[in-house]
């Protein structure tokens, strides 16, 4: 039997690969246990999606505690070492068709597609327009709703665009530790994190995406109708496993919104729980970056994700 790793053990048979998606679009994923060509075994592989502003390493902690391979994290176009020139097309559909450049890339026929936030949009997009390659879509609290539903398009990006940062390492870290990661923080956490920021000539930190890059991403969520991907997936019949985290008290929206944020979230879950082959785990208490809160909990979900779908033994 193949050893998988495991909490607090190493990714082993890393490799880091470079392709192009589409003309002028350069995109960086790593792969762990996977076989140099196509896959002949009945594993169903997975390809991991980060949320905005974020990188590949962010699922660091999930990756080690999976038993399932093989297994490869992207960094979407605008994001980590990706190539992503601004003019680029950022729209949810043109990021669902990076997916399947991906899956071409790694040889792989078919595969689970699991998305962190707006990587969960971009994930139940690829299964809408690629149900042939894509066996589900598994969505870690994304994917199901939009900032779109909390009001004027303008108040939106205003709301929900970045500060500029450029702060020393002491100052940024000592900032996140006070969020909501900051309770049981570690250096496994920092290290997923890390790569999100990069420094200027001074060491002062901004995050890698830049305000520019992160506002035309927000952008193509902002035009994007989950509506039809929701429909298609039933009507292909595409499995749709989707991780929600309610707050474990009164709801606080970070937007500042006055609550509309979990009332738009939770509108979507409702209708999302009436479509056929859409399961919805509710998970009370956990924080919108679950994966890093409760990497083990995530990597669970994601192995019996893989195990419905005939992935064999774990």
């Amino acid at each position: 039997m193949r050893a998988y790793a495991h909490y607090g053990g190493v990714m082993n048979a890393t490799r880091h690969v470079r392709f192009e998606s589409a003309p002028g679009i350069s995109l960086v994923m790593s792969a762990f246990d996977d076989a140099a060509g196509p896959i002949s075994s009945p594993t169903v592989p997975v390809l991991l999606l980060h949320g905005l502003s974020q990188q590949r390493a962010f699922w660091g902690p999930v990756v080690r505690r999976m038993h399932s391979r093989p297994v490869a994290a992207l960094d979407q176009r605008g994001h980590g070492e990706s190539d992503t020139p601004l003019g680029s097309d950022f729209s949810v559909s043109a990021c669902a068709d990076d997916v399947v450049a991906a899956l071409d890339h790694l040889g792989w026929p078919h595969a689970i597609v699991v998305g962190h936030s707006w990587g969960g949009s971009v994930a139940l997009a690829a299964a809408a327009r690629h149900s042939t390659r894509i066996a589900a879509a598994v969505l870690i609290d994304g994917g199901l709703w939009s900032p779109s539903g909390l009001g004027p398009r303008d108040e939106i990006r205003a709301r929900l665009t970045p500060p500029e940062l450029g702060l020393p390492a002491d100052d940024l870290w000592a900032l996140i530790r006070r969020g909501d990661l900051g309770e049981g923080w570690s250096d496994e956490r920092q290290a997923a994190l890390a790569p999100t920021f990069v420094a200027d000539g001074d060491g002062n930190l901004s995050t890698r995406i830049g305000v520019a890059r992160h506002l035309a991403v927000l952008d193509g969520l902002l035009d994007h109708d989950v509506a039809p991907d929701l429909a298609a997936c039933e009507s292909h019949r595409v499995p749709i496993w989707a991780a929600v985290c309610d707050p474990a008290g009164p709801a606080q929206d970070s937007a500042g919104l006055d609550g509309s944020w979990q009332d738009v979230k939770q509108a979507a879950v409702h209708r999302a729980e009436r479509i056929d082959g859409c399961l919805v785990h509710r998970w009370r208490g956990g924080v919108h970056d679950v994966p890093l809160q409760w990497p083990a909990l995530v990597a669970g979900f994601v192995d019996a994700a893989v195990e419905s779908q005939g992935g064999g033994e774990t």
